[in-house]
């Protein structure tokens, strides 16, 4: 083949055969020599060249390339450059380096932003599925109206003094009152839908998202395929089952199918407008969102306790009554369900869709039954029947079907 390749007189050269995990889909069409200064110590990582010359394709026959890397012993670990350039410059081979000092967690989150913005929304898909069960399970202590205005006030507080300080801009205020409007909807909805309906089945309802979100956008002008009008007929008869298991349909299910609508329309939305803004304005307008949730929070309360005919705070409630309300209400599902699950979750839901599209987003939030029913299963001990199985299958069938697309 030749004397290597030289870069200098000062350079000790090695002409070694050199293993290399770069070329692995023909690693027998290259062979690497590299000159490299002789290590300190002899297993420690140094500075090399690599030479390589290849006798048949993808780079013509008798190329030469050089690239500077990094050795370890006889094997490549690393490369400086992310090309090759060949001498006779007709070819430019790009490199991937797989061994890098990086660690594997730290080289997958951070391959791109939408890698990162992927993975952030799974973790708010797995949070959201959890907050379900804590939800229904709490509702069985306290009414969802008391529930819901502690967790979205104590969200709020934080968030004041950035709503105080943005007053002024018009943009953010206006966008995130319409947040604030389209979520509040969701979250009552579910709240109140899961007094009678199971938090599994909750799960899966909320499932629609992923159908409703690109229904929406086709109303709105863009393409709707005929595969994601198949999935929606998936879909139907996928809930259809498991309304037929387990326990009887019932106006839970009805205002957890209403959840998805509104989560949907909140996410479409939360889509256009957190490409629109500067990413500097991310935290005033979650600020806004969640003050928004907040106030209709409250006000719901009041319209809940008049419809019930419930005094708002009784006459003959005093410091001990108070104390024990006080003692016996549950905050740790209310600080999780709040902070947690909708306060946090929001900040990375708009984070992470500058990178993601809301139809994106919606097939990734369609995993939350899949992690809703587990912790129904593991918490709540709910159990499905056959049909309810059935039914499970079909609507995930539509998300892969989504996914492929």
């Amino acid at each position: 083949m030749g004397a290597p390749f030289q870069l200098s007189s000062s350079l000790h050269t090695a002409p070694i055969n050199l293993k290399s995990p770069i070329f692995p889909s023909s690693p027998s069409n290259f062979i690497f020599y590299y000159c490299k200064r002789s290590p300190v110590i002899a297993s420690s990582t140094h500075r090399c060249a690599v030479y390589a010359q290849n006798s048949s394709s993808p780079l013509p026959k008798n190329s030469k390339s050089v690239v500077l890397g990094h050795c370890q012993g006889n094997e490549l670990v690393r490369v400086s450059s992310n090309t090759i350039r060949p001498r006779n410059r007709s070819v430019i081979l790009s490199l991937v380096s797989l061994f890098d000092k990086r660690s594997l967690w730290r080289r997958i989150f951070f391959a791109s932003k939408k890698v990162r913005s992927i993975i952030l929304l799974n973790v708010v898909t797995i949070v959201y599925a959890s907050s379900i069960p804590v939800v229904k399970e709490v509702e069985e202590l306290v009414d969802p109206a008391t529930f819901n205005v502690v967790r979205f006030v104590m969200t709020a507080i934080p968030f004041v003094p950035l709503v105080l300080d943005k007053w002024d801009d018009v943009e953010i205020r206006d966008a995130g009152i319409e947040l604030g409007f389209w979520v509040s909807l969701g979250y009552l909805m579910q709240a109140f839908g899961l007094i009678t309906s199971d938090a599994g089945r909750a799960s899966f309802i909320s499932m629609l998202t992923v159908l409703v979100v690109p229904l929406l956008d086709g109303l709105l002008g863009a393409i709707v395929p005929a595969r994601t009008w198949f999935g929606a007929l998936m879909s139907v008869v996928g809930v259809a089952m498991l309304e037929s298991s387990g326990s009887p349909p019932c106006v839970g299910d009805l205002l957890n199918f209403m959840s998805a609508i509104f989560f949907g329309v909140h996410m479409l939305r939360t889509e256009h407008i957190s490409r629109r803004i500067d990413k500097d304005k991310f935290l005033p307008l979650l600020a806004y969102e969640v003050c928004v949730v907040s106030i209709l929070s409250m006000l719901w309360y009041f319209i809940w306790r008049w419809i019930n005919g419930t005094e708002t705070i009784s006459e003959s409630w005093n410091w001990k009554t108070y104390l024990d309300w006080v003692f016996m209400f549950p905050w740790v599902p209310a600080l999780y369900t709040g902070l947690l699950s909708t306060g946090f979750c929001l900040w990375l839901e708009m984070a992470a869709m500058c990178d993601v599209s809301a139809t994106e987003t919606a097939i990734i939030y369609s995993l939350e039954p899949v992690w809703g029913g587990s912790f129904a299963w593991i918490l709540l001990g709910e159990r499905w029947g056959l049909s309810g199985w059935i039914g499970a299958a079909l609507v995930l069938g539509d998300f892969y079907m989504q996914v492929e697309a």
